[in-house]
């Protein structure tokens, strides 16, 4: 065989093989993410028969390091799609692999940034694709729970076919894509293998709320850090002297941190009058007296779901949860150890 024909060979091989490996690319994503996500990261995963197989579906996830959206094409068990910044898509062969696997390009920032994910969303949606999305908008600066942004509101009006899964994220504050030691690049990784523990919660049809959709989330929060096999700590930027709630049977339920407001990202760490967020494994709701679940800023009795006590428990306080999770004590119904426990 001649030299000539060895390269023409070869080259068709390369033609073929790259070919091949672009047609199949929705369908060997995960597993290829999964490999090489596989020498420094591992996973515990819990709830993911919660994802519809098929119809339109947002999965709703915290948001704690630029590469959330692998842990989940990892672990979800469904092809999906996820909200990509533009900029990285301006190589020809980069943007066709990029879209061949899922992401779709929307502008980082700008006018149009909001309007051209909603747009790219709802069309994903229609066509009964699965999409994720991180509400917060922003890497969380302090591992609380941040603000939500409307436009998942916006995208699930009138749209009451979509499923919502509220998926909690749990032990990445502290990699070195997280906004640990006050940046999201340039740490050292500790250890030498982290295992990520996700909890994918029960469906939320509807559309739901925002605050149902923060609710979900929380709850989706016990059940993923209930899978670490050591206690989970209080969180570092946890701020002894601001509001917090310290339950004499549930331990320490809420906490506050420093308000963060730095080069355009702002997210409240506390709020005057307000005992503070939930910390992470914690789940609040308020409750009226006939046993319905209660809006955001309305007073009610306060339960508590955490990793010590997976059913929902009586606080013996009233209380009212704010659009941003804030929890505000109006009275302490019962001395301390009397809480009682509900299913």
């Amino acid at each position: 065989m001649s030299i000539p024909e060895i390269v023409l060979i070869a080259l068709a091989t390369v033609v073929v093989l790259t070919v091949g490996f672009v047609a199949l690319l929705p369908w060997i994503f995960a597993p290829m993410i999964r490999l090489l996500l596989s020498p420094r990261y591992g996973f515990r995963v819990t709830g993911r028969t919660n994802v519809p197989r098929r119809g339109p579906v947002v999965l709703a996830a915290n948001h704690v390091t630029w590469i959330d959206s692998l842990f989940l094409a990892a672990t979800c068990g469904r092809r999906g799609q996820v909200l990509g910044n533009a900029n990285f898509f301006k190589s020809r062969f980069f943007s066709a692999l990029a879209r061949r696997a899922g992401l779709i390009p929307v502008p980082f920032s700008g006018p149009k940034a909001q309007r051209a994910a909603i747009v790219a969303v709802r069309e994903a949606l229609d066509r009964g694709g699965l999409v994720a999305i991180f509400p917060e908008g922003q890497l969380t600066r302090n591992e609380f729970l941040g603000p939500f942004y409307r436009g998942l509101e916006v995208i699930l009006k009138g749209r009451p076919d979509v499923t919502v899964v509220p998926v909690h994220l749990d032990n990445l504050w502290g990699s070195i894509f997280s906004f640990r030691g006050g940046r999201a690049f340039g740490k050292r990784p500790i250890g030498l293998r982290r295992v990520i523990n996700i909890a994918y919660g029960p469906p939320l049809s509807g559309p739901p709320s925002l605050f149902e959709i923060r609710r979900g989330l929380l709850d989706a929060g016990v059940d993923a850090v209930g899978l670490r096999k050591t206690p989970m700590p209080a969180p570092e930027g946890l701020d002894p002297d601001l509001g917090r709630l310290d339950h004499p049977d549930l331990g320490l339920l809420t906490g506050s941190a420093a308000n963060y407001d730095r080069d355009g990202v702002v997210q409240p760490g506390h709020r005057d009058g307000a005992v503070g967020l939930p910390l992470p494994g914690v789940a609040l709701r308020g409750m009226d007296e006939s046993g319905q679940v209660l809006p955001q800023n309305v007073v009610g009795r306060i339960q508590a779901r955490t990793v010590g006590h997976p059913n929902w428990t009586d606080t013996g306080i009233r209380g009212r949860l704010d659009s941003d999770g804030f929890l505000t004590i109006e009275t302490d119904l019962h001395p301390a150890g009397q809480a009682e426990s509900v299913g």
